[in-house]
């Protein structure tokens, strides 16, 4: 989670040492999380593409930044999802099967 906030801090132009938005940033990461679960990605690997798709999470439904950056990180987030949902690589194993 550290790793992540850090990120999101730095995506969202907030200093390192700032505390005041922590919970509402880490709120958003875990909602991240659990979308990408939720479609079926394996959020478990520590991996670039996967930490990249929960900033651009964040970055779309954070406070109040500017509408047309939070538009941008829900396009990119949106496709990185469809990406990784394609990738039998991200794809957590069915138990069924």
């Amino acid at each position: 989670m550290d790793k992540l906030l850090k990120l999101a801090k730095q995506s969202l132009s907030i200093v390192e040492t700032a505390t005041a938005k922590d919970e509402e940033i880490k709120m958003w990461i875990n909602a991240g999380i659990a979308d990408l679960e939720r479609q079926g990605i394996n959020t478990k690997k520590d991996n670039s593409l996967i930490d990249s798709a929960i900033i651009m999470f964040v970055k779309a439904n954070f406070g109040n930044v500017d509408i047309k950056d939070k538009e941008s990180a829900q396009k990119v987030y949106n496709y990185l999802c469809a990406n990784l949902g394609l990738s039998t690589d991200y794809k957590v194993a069915d138990k069924d099967a």
